[in-house]
């Protein structure tokens, strides 16, 4: 039997199959987030500043950074990520290895300093920082480095950030309208965030680990304790994982009289059929 001519056929097919499904994607953005809580990503089209995909994995408990890299490799795999080109990638870390640090203290020779007294650093650990810009402010933090080299394996060169700077990025751009002090809640994968500002400065950062109501009333209201500020007056915005609808956000309304929802700003358009797709869309603005 002759296998040679239906082997290049078939070999044909298959690239010319690769090459539709890479050239689909030549001008998309993958945006990867990493947690030991979960993972996610997303990927934009770059011209027509469109949400193509997004996708979500949940733990059900929290995993190391050794577990993390094979559950990335693992969930990557599952949707023919590796497999497609895109222009640029870039991933944002979520951990609370970091530290916020003033531009005019910030020293690039001491970075384990500003982190050592937040986190057990291991010998083998890699520092890095994100330049808040505009805002005279540093984030220093240990990135997932064997994850970050299984993507360099994987796509090539990319880009790194960590969370709290997309959000600092995001919430020190807003305008408001008041001078009083507003306090964002960002719930995502077990994890609160809040952020406390006025004037456009940064009064208070923090993260905590919550895995219900209780927990997530009590970081609060501590946290607004020790700022002196009322929760009764307080302006108390949530986002990430919060709806009206959520239990959270509901518990909050109990002890809270002043809570919206925050919506990050993005330029993406996102088509209907995602638009019930639950994700945090301040990635977006990675």
């Amino acid at each position: 039997m002759e296998t040679g001519p239906l082997s290049t056929i078939r070999k044909n097919k298959i690239k010319d199959h690769l090459n539709k499904e890479n050239s689909s994607y030549q001008n998309t953005r993958l945006s990867i987030q990493l947690s030991l809580n979960g993972l996610s990503f997303c990927i934009t089209d770059k011209v027509s500043q469109e949400l193509v995909e997004v996708q979500r994995l949940r733990f059900s408990t929290p995993r190391s950074e050794n577990e993390l890299r094979g559950a990335l490799n693992d969930f990557l795999e599952s949707h023919n990520v590796p497999s497609r080109t895109y222009e640029s990638v870039v991933v944002t870390h979520s951990n609370a290895l970091f530290n916020i640090v003033p531009q005019a203290l910030f020293d690039l020779s001491k970075l384990s300093d500003y982190v050592k007294f937040n986190a057990q650093l291991l010998p083998h650990d890699e520092l890095a920082y994100d330049t808040i810009a505009h805002k005279d402010m540093v984030v220093v933090y240990v990135p997932f480095t064997a994850v970050n080299n299984y993507i360099f394996d994987c796509f090539g060169p990319f880009d790194f950030k960590h969370h709290v700077a997309l959000h600092l990025e995001e919430l020190l751009s807003i305008e408001h309208e008041a001078p009083e002090k507003v306090c964002y809640a960002h719930i995502d994968q077990g994890t609160l965030n809040l952020t406390v500002i006025k004037d456009k400065k940064l009064q208070f950062f923090n993260s905590f680990q919550i895995g219900s109501t209780e927990d997530l009333l009590y970081y609060i209201l501590f946290s607004l304790e020790q700022l002196a500020l009322d929760p009764k007056e307080v302006q108390m915005l949530f986002y990430g994982e919060t709806t009206e609808a959520e239990p959270y956000y509901k518990k909050a309304l109990q002890y809270l009289n002043n809570c919206g929802i925050y919506r990050p700003s993005f330029t993406q358009k996102i088509p209907t059929h995602l638009l019930d797709y639950h994700f945090d869309s301040i990635i977006l603005n990675a």
